[in-house]
């Protein structure tokens, strides 16, 4: 559990309101070229976000990117191919075949990915962070998992999700929020109201976020050398229990619930979607 004085100061504000190269089993050779530079425009005004519309309001368990598999593969039509973005060792073609064994996985990584080149008997490509290597509307669903905080570009790669994306295709994964001083990362993370922001200014829908790890669960893990007896801490954290707590003492709503959570996560995960009447490019 949390120091008390940190519980005390919690409680306070709580209450207080990234020339491409083929390989893998079913395919070998060189991709066609990369599409022609993307250019992000410079956003137009547009009018204020609702940053309560993404909130859910069936449940506040803590998930990761995994829920949002199992989600999409457990639809009445599972997407399928699937692409997965920063695939690294390629864990998540499994995950995926749990839910479909018949789905097409391919996972994209970037060149530099240290891991990405020990991947076996998997459709792999690598890329230089921006342009992806298939044609427009290729992908009814992208994943992603904790790979955004990484992304020198990430504008101009949502750019490209959108582009690969086919009309009414989803974006899902996780990404950080309050995790700082991690393994190459490029940003401390995103806010909620910027993640919306940027994949709005690209053209896609946050339509849900849901609360993964808590932020000072996670730092405190980084800060001692990630413990083993802090592995349980990925299904359930400290915080999101006392505000599990405080939410029973209250008769709190969900959304009150989830709004909390997200608002002290280390990591949320997400489903985006690119509207049916958007243009791929």
């Amino acid at each position: 559990m949390l120091p008390p004085g940190v519980k005390r100061a919690l409680h306070r504000i709580i209450d207080g309101g990234r020339a491409l190269t083929v390989r893998g089993a079913a395919r070998k050779g060189t991709a066609d070229a990369p599409a022609a530079p993307v250019t992000v425009p410079v956003a137009a005004p547009l009018p204020p976000l609702d940053m309560t519309a993404h909130i859910p309001r069936d449940h506040a368990r803590q998930v990761g990117s995994q829920y949002y598999i199992q989600e999409a593969m457990r639809a009445q039509t599972p997407a399928n191919p699937v692409m997965d973005l920063g695939c690294g060792d390629g864990a998540s073609a499994e995950i995926f075949r749990s839910e479909l064994p018949v789905v097409r996985w391919v996972g994209v990584d970037i060149v530099e990915s240290s891991t990405v080149w020990d991947v076996q008997g998997e459709d792999v490509l690598v890329f230089d962070g921006v342009h992806l290597p298939f044609s427009d509307n290729s992908f009814p669903l992208v994943h992603t998992n904790q790979v955004f905080e990484h992304v020198r570009n990430p504008q101009a790669l949502l750019l490209e999700i959108r582009r690969v994306l086919t009309p009414g295709g989803i974006f899902i994964g996780s990404v950080s929020q309050l995790e700082p001083y991690h393994a190459y990362s490029l940003w401390g993370g995103y806010t909620l109201y910027g993640w919306a922001t940027l994949c709005r200014d690209a053209g896609l829908i946050l339509e849900e976020a849901r609360p993964s790890i808590d932020s000072i669960a996670l730092i405190t893990r980084q800060y001692e050398g990630a413990p083993p007896e802090h592995a349980r801490y990925w299904e359930l954290s400290p915080l999101n229990v006392e505000i599990d707590t405080w939410a029973v003492e209250t008769d709190a709503s969900v959304l009150a619930v989830n709004a909390r959570k997200l608002q002290f996560c280390g990591q949320f995960a997400f489903r985006v979607r690119k509207p049916l009447d958007t243009p791929a490019s």
